[in-house]
């Protein structure tokens, strides 16, 4: 394929695209001349040189969020070996994945002598190895599932399963068509026995990911006229069409749905686009009905891209807050990139391109090219371009506000600087460029996602001082008139600010904020004490641009102002980073407190100074 783009175009997509494909591809951009990229990297580089051209942030897009590690796989499996693990870390380093849900986290159910549970033996691992990067789902234990006590002593490992961590509980596909008591007869998905369990769930806060179907192929004939025949082929137990052994498909998905209905107040994830991609129909009369119902994507875009893309958009759009990215990657023995069967084990480089395909899929216009996961069907699919407000929503904000309980505490990084330097407001001195980048950008009482007034913030620190750096958008500025500059306004924190909460020493912390007409505040708490009198004689600089709607702000604070001993590069100290905008009643945080109050310190997160 040849595209030909004029000058300034060309050189914006070849810095583009050169740095989407990760210097994984030797190319070079002549302008006016054809692009030697392939088609799906330009594309979505085209994408995001036009979103700039057309006044986004490099910030806004897909690109820096999957630089910034900011996207979350719902749905992940793997196996607690510490080789595994680290297999699985480095490939999420590669394509940009922040957070991996492993949903393969096992029983809560201790061993002799009280030993360890195969849950906590699995989290302790990745928790060790690499903290603050995996989320672990439990798996429920049905031993002793004719007992008479089942539904307490399920409930029971619900409430074990929070103490020890788990994110969520994770339901493999295994009711209704594996598991069978006593007798001989399947344990049913909507069997009354397991609404203590769901219930607890929803008491606790633990959503569900379910997987309960397959697709309709599974029950169709067992022969090379099936268009699954190769999966099926290398999985006999995959199939159900043995209608004197397994139920029909649809009784699967309406036995689920019953339980949906029973316990409302728990959130079931309907893991692979709800137990059903191939009628989107379907999908869209069960999440509309069921406001406790999300769905991920596992492994069923190569389903859900048969469809007409229009379609499939519409629907991304319409159910956005509902649809969460996942992609059913595993480690193993080898790797599993959505499924597998007897070809040759995947590698490093193939998992790449696998999330890559999610990545065209969702973010470009593409038609009839190759799914990701040859084994699951001969048909080729088409993308569905969802736009950046929707795409952030399936990457990261959704699962954001669904594990908002478990989420581990953010850390963002003070970068040293050589020298200090005079604040003008504008962030324009060359020491910002160094710094990495933060997001205030969900509301601190529930972790609701506040897109529209996403706020960056940067830090740098010198031997003298800590610089905070503020960018901030906005539609109306909420703010005192006349500014009090003179002296400190006690409620300045009722009208627009920026805030940092920072603490070097556990039992108190400081205080600072800033509106945009440069108005301040600091003072320093202790429990429930504050001392409005303390100064710590920080400066700081506001600059507002009314065209841009943007107002950004720098802080300057000396770091004898903020504890006793000087930090060190490798030191940590504790922070929490905030805006109020009244206009949008947004309250937000970097690190959502998940209470009424900012003054939470057991949800700050970690200031790493560098």
């Amino acid at each position: 394929m040849q595209i030909y783009v004029d000058a300034p175009l060309g050189k914006l997509i070849a810095n583009v695209a050169s740095s989407w494909a990760n210097q994984r591809r030797q190319s070079s951009l002549c302008v006016s001349a054809p692009l030697p990229y392939d088609p799906a990297t330009m594309r979505i580089a085209l994408l995001f040189a036009v979103s700039v051209s057309l006044g986004a942030t490099a910030a806004d897009t897909p690109q820096q969020w999957r630089a910034d590690k900011r996207l979350i796989d719902m749905h992940e499996h793997i196996e607690g070996l510490t080789q595994r693990v680290a297999r699985a870390v480095k490939i999420m380093d590669t394509v940009g994945i922040g957070i991996e849900v492993n949903l393969s986290g096992g029983t809560v159910t201790r061993g002799a002598s009280d030993a360890p549970s195969e849950f906590e033996r699995n989290k302790g691992l990745a928790d060790r190895l690499y903290p603050g990067r995996f989320l672990h789902y439990f798996n429920l234990d049905y031993k002793g599932w004719d007992e008479a006590d089942f539904s307490e002593r399920a409930a029971k490992q619900v409430e074990d399963a929070v103490r020890m961590g788990a994110a969520g509980l994770k339901e493999f596909k295994r009711l209704g068509l594996y598991l069978r008591d006593g007798k001989g007869q399947l344990i049913k998905i909507d069997d009354p026995k397991l609404d203590g369990a769901w219930k607890k769930c929803g008491e606790l806060g633990l959503p569900v990911s379910i997987h309960i179907a397959d697709p309709r192929a599974f029950w169709l004939p067992f022969d090379q006229k099936n268009e699954r025949w190769k999966e099926l082929r290398d999985h006999k137990p995959w199939w159900f069409g043995d209608t004197n052994k397994y139920p029909p498909r649809m009784d699967l998905l309406n036995a689920l749905n019953r339980v949906i209905e029973r316990n409302p107040k728990t959130t079931f994830v309907c893991v692979h686009f709800a137990n059903n991609a191939e009628e989107l129909e379907w999908v869209d009369d069960a999440l509309s009905k069921h406001p406790n119902m999300m769905a991920d994507i596992a492994a069923r875009v190569p389903e859900i891209g048969r469809h007409d893309p229009t379609q499939v958009r519409a629907l991304f759009i319409k159910h956005q807050d509902r649809i969460m990215f996942g992609t059913d990657f595993q480690v193993y023995d080898r790797l599993i990139l959505g499924s597998s069967g007897s070809e040759p084990p995947p590698t490093d480089d193939d998992a790449r391109v696998f999330f890559e395909k999610h990545w065209r899929w969702l973010e470009t216009r593409d038609k009839d090219w190759p799914h990701m996961t040859p084994i699951q069907g001969d048909w080729t699919i088409s993308s569905i371009g969802l736009p950046n407000e929707v795409l952030r929503k399936v990457y990261f904000d959704n699962a954001r506000k669904l594990l908002a309980r478990s989420l581990p505490l953010p850390t963002i990084k003070a970068v040293r600087i050589d020298s200090d330097f005079d604040l003008d407001g504008k962030l324009a001195n060359a020491a910002w460029k160094k710094a990495s980048t933060g997001w205030i950008d969900a509301q601190s009482r529930d972790c609701t996602p506040r897109a529209k007034v996403a706020t960056e913030v940067k830090l740098l620190w010198s031997d003298n001082n800590l610089y905070l750096g503020y960018r901030c958008p906005y539609e109306t500025l909420s703010t005192f008139e006349p500014p009090q500059l003179d002296k400190e306004r006690l409620g300045l924190w009722d009208k627009d600010v920026v805030e940092a909460f920072i603490q070097s020493t556990p039992g108190e912390y400081t205080e600072f904020e800033v509106a945009p007409t440069n108005e301040k505040l600091d003072l320093i708490l202790w429990g429930e004490k504050r001392d409005f009198d303390w100064s710590s004689g920080f400066q700081s600089a506001v600059n507002v641009d009314e065209g841009a709607k943007v107002w950004t702000c720098e802080m300057k604070i000396s770091l004898k102002a903020l504890g006793k001993t000087a930090p060190q590069k490798g030191t940590n100290w504790r922070i929490n980073l905030y805006r109020c905008d009244k206009a949008q009643n947004a309250y937000i945080a970097w690190s959502p407190t998940l209470t009424g109050t900012y003054h939470t310190p057991a949800k700050f997160g970690v200031l790493a100074f560098e």
